[in-house]
């Protein structure tokens, strides 16, 4: 985190020194610009007006001998010292903030004419410009330079004085000059400036990390510690105070997923517990019969016959079991059915199937003597389909259909309409009903009731239902005794 803010910071302050740097430089430019522009301006306006008429010459002869006769030359005298002056005070005088200085120079050498007083401090300076004027063949009037040297940066522009004011200045230029001494400073205070202000950020920064980073981890932390005592097996929810609103309710969905897990495992144990006395009972019965066979306890053959027909039924019982563990366990590691798989079946055809397997059974296990039980399914008028996986809910709904028959006194009746957006399967039987004490716990694996067998068919049957994102409720009949089981499928 720490790093990410200090990238941040200098990006910030990247940009703003790349963006100071590039406006202040436009700044600097155009006002040394306007500034040279405007003196070379002010001294081509009053050329004719004022300067022409002002600017201290003198033209005299000199006597020269030739053969013994005498010729006399004239000889241009000008005053430069007085040229540099009239010049200054017009470009001051037309503006007195200007920054402009001049310097008066011949063609030839570049030889600085005036000024040559030896009091004035930047004389060196006028000459080391010179030399790059010389150097750099800077030469052409009315054209900005920049230049820089040792001493600092200039902007740099001549006027040929023998081209504005006629041949008697032919070879003397000037040189217009501005220093950026003052901005140079001015740029090096704000960027020292700066650099402060990005020494104070990033200490605050890393105080500022050090601190959210602490009180991040300290939470989290616990939580992690949390989230240890859970892979270990407790459970045990914690009290944790959290200010922050994302660790709060991160918490409580671990506290959440604490108390799931302890739950399923409190099933697991449960489950497991249930399992091994499901398999004990028949497996100890099975035991017992094969080994009173083998050591002759049961002698006669009716007696071994018998023993036999037990562990028989035991077997059967036990593969019943077993198949039925089995499907559970595919049913905990396939939570949701697969849709694709799905397609529309009659449910009529559905429940006659079911039927008739049941009755089958029925048949072979019914005593001789006992009350004989059926199953009436009332179909309506119109086929009514549904998207299902038929294998898996055929089981389903034998299993219950199987629930009602056992407690059933004679029928067991199944009805199925479509009712709004809903298709709704009915079955109940004539029996006693489901004691009010065992509605809650019905479809509990392993729950049995009074005269259940193994407690694990009607949570099979609720599991597969509710794979097909149908729902189920179990209950008493309102109209007469018995149970009732109401799924209700939603219309495709």
């Amino acid at each position: 985190m720490f790093i990410l803010m200090i990238l941040f910071i200098a990006l910030i302050f990247t940009t703003i020194f790349a963006s100071f740097t590039y406006f202040i430089n436009d700044y600097i430019r155009r006002d040394m610009t306007s500034q040279l522009e405007l003196a070379v301006q002010d001294i081509e306006v009053r050329y004719y007006s004022e300067i022409m008429t002002r600017i201290p010459q003198s033209i005299s002869y000199q006597a020269i001998r030739v053969d013994g006769e005498i010729f006399y030359q004239r000889v241009r005298r000008v005053n430069y010292e007085q040229i540099f002056r009239m010049i200054m005070y017009y470009i001051r005088e037309t503006n007195s903030k200007s920054e402009v200085n001049l310097i008066l120079y011949g063609e030839e050498d570049y030889k600085r004419l005036f000024p040559n007083d030896n009091e004035l401090l930047n004389l060196a300076d006028m000459d080391n410009l010179m030399r790059l004027v010389r150097l750099n063949g800077l030469k052409e009037a009315d054209k900005i330079y920049n230049i820089a040297n040792a001493h600092g940066s200039y902007y740099l522009t001549n006027i040929n004085l023998g081209k504005l004011f006629g041949e008697v200045f032919n070879g003397i230029y000037i040189a217009f000059y501005i220093s950026t001494e003052k901005y140079d400073e001015f740029i090096a205070n704000i960027y020292f400036m700066l650099l402060v202000i990005l020494i104070a950020a990033t200490a605050f920064t890393l105080a500022y990390v050090i601190f959210i980073s602490r009180s991040i981890s300290k939470p989290i932390k616990k939580l992690c510690g949390f989230a240890d005592e859970i892979g270990r097996g407790n459970f045990k929810r914690n009290e944790y105070a959290f200010k922050d609103r994302e660790l709060i309710d991160l918490n409580r969905r671990m506290n959440e997923t604490a108390r799931k897990l302890e739950i399923n495992d409190e099933d697991q144990k449960i489950f497991f517990q249930n399992v091994s006395h499901e398999l004990k009972t028949p497996l100890m019965s099975i035991k017992g019969y094969a080994e009173g066979i083998k050591y002759g306890i049961f002698s006669s053959e009716n007696e071994k016959s018998e023993a036999s027909n037990i562990i028989i039924e035991e077997s059967d019982r036990l593969n019943e079991l077993v198949a039925n563990l089995l499907y559970i366990s595919k049913i905990d590691s396939s939570k949701q059915a697969e849709t694709e798989n799905f397609v529309s079946t009659s449910l009529g055809s559905i429940l006659e199937d079911c039927a008739d397997k049941l009755r089958g059974v029925l048949i072979n296990s019914q005593n001789i003597g006992a009350q004989e039980k059926n199953i009436s399914i009332n179909h309506p008028k119109r086929a009514i389909y549904i998207k299902c996986d038929e294998e898996s809910l055929i089981r389903a709904i034998i299993n219950i259909m199987a629930n009602c028959l056992r407690y059933a006194k004679t029928t067991v009746y199944v009805d199925y309409y479509e009712s709004a957006d809903k298709i709704v399967l009915n079955i109940k039987d004539d029996g006693a009903g489901i004691d009010e004490q065992d509605l809650p716990n019905i479809f509990k694996r392993f729950y049995k009731g009074k005269g259940g067998k193994h407690g694990i068919g009607l949570s099979i049957a609720k599991s597969i239902i509710e794979q097909h994102g149908v729902h189920i409720t179990a209950g008493n009949r309102k109209d007469c005794s018995g149970a009732e089981f109401i799924i209700e499928f939603k219309q495709e």
